[in-house]
């Protein structure tokens, strides 16, 4: 399996010349005033589960109906599960909750070269990753063991808002929206070992021996 990385033609020099390279986070792509709507998400790392009742109706929280399950998981605290009260919703009344993943760094590619979807992406290169696992293990060595390499898995998309009796299956972290599908986008996932993650800029030289400039 290859992967592609797009970048400024700069930036491919200077990962080629010392394996200078930047790892993002989750949070970090939700700024769309920085990133533009192509690469930002305001979304990223989110999912968003609606419960709603047409025509109006109560639910008991002591219950182990769908609608009680909603509340214990997304409303109550802790200290609130074992509640046995009546929650009335009116007609049209909707509750939405959000599902947020923690930050996460990440390192986002594609599966497919694609010149148009390259420069949509403000750039003008693009790196061939020959062997992702091999590439990935030189960029955790330099990162230290503390930040967890959970994997690299392409993205799923779909909608990321869903009914409360659908709930969602997949980790918030690698699903999108269906309109960003034709990025075809694959991700490398780290967990942080501090909170609050801010972007990686390092160097990894080793990883540069798994990699080529891509000539379309």
């Amino acid at each position: 399996m290859r992967l592609f990385k797009y970048l400024p033609k700069e930036y491919l020099k200077a990962f080629f010349r010392t394996g200078s390279l930047k790892l993002g986070t989750l949070y970090e792509y939700r700024k769309v005033e920085v990133y533009g709507t192509v690469i930002g998400d305001q979304d990223e790392g989110l999912h968003k589960t609606e419960l709603f009742l047409p025509g109006g109706g109560e639910i008991e929280l002591a219950s182990a109906s769908p609608e009680a399950d909603f509340f214990r998981k997304h409303v109550l605290r802790p200290d609130q599960q074992d509640s046995n009260v009546k929650i009335v919703l009116e007609d049209g009344a909707r509750l939405i909750a959000h599902s947020n993943s923690q930050d996460l760094y990440v390192y986002c590619m594609t599966s497919e070269f694609d010149e148009g979807v390259m420069r949509q992406f403000g750039c003008d290169a693009c790196m061939e990753i020959l062997r992702p696992r091999d590439f990935f293990r030189a960029i955790s060595k330099r990162i230290g063991g503390g930040n967890r390499l959970e994997g690299v898995v392409p993205i799923q998309y779909g909608s990321k808002s869903t009914h409360y009796r659908q709930p969602h299956i997949l980790h918030p972290a690698i699903m999108k929206e269906t309109k960003f599908s034709y990025q075809k986008e694959w991700r490398a996932i780290w967990t942080p070992r501090t909170a609050n993650p801010q972007p990686l800029f390092i160097e990894a030289p080793y990883a540069k021996r798994y990699c080529r400039i891509h000539v379309s």
